[in-house]
């Protein structure tokens, strides 16, 4: 794992993974039946595991259609320079100024990454 770039932490937390769903205390496949809520619950119970990437999996893996991943960075420029913002908001500011977005909040995070990718693009 190390050969393919990982942090000798990242190797920690994903043994630690293999371990949880080798053991059955975490059931990845179980996650489909949860809500949102607890799912991400669930995933952030593994060390390592944050909400970060508990709504990447619920977006991409999973497909669910209402989770915006708040905490990431290219999300919070995208909605600072598609408002016009003075300064980026908190994860917590950001959720509140897309629930009008609900229950397609996925939607406007994909579009979000792609304004702030052509954005970028363009300031180069």
């Amino acid at each position: 794992m190390r050969e393919a770039g990982l942090s000798f932490r990242k190797i920690e937390y994903t043994q630690g993974l293999a371990r949880a769903a080798l053991d059955g205390t975490f059931d990845i496949d179980g996650l489909k039946r949860l809500g949102d809520k607890e799912a991400i619950k669930a995933i952030t119970n593994i060390r390592g595991l944050g909400r970060w990437s508990a709504e990447i999996h619920l977006m991409l893996s999973l497909g669910r259609t209402d989770v915006f991943p708040a905490d990431d960075l290219g999300l919070l420029v995208g909605l600072q320079l598609l408002k016009g913002l003075d300064s980026r908001r908190t994860p917590k500011q950001a959720r509140e100024m897309v629930e009008h977005w609900n229950p397609w909040r996925n939607i406007g995070a994909i579009f979000l990454w792609d304004y702030y990718r052509h954005c970028i693009s363009v300031q180069k």
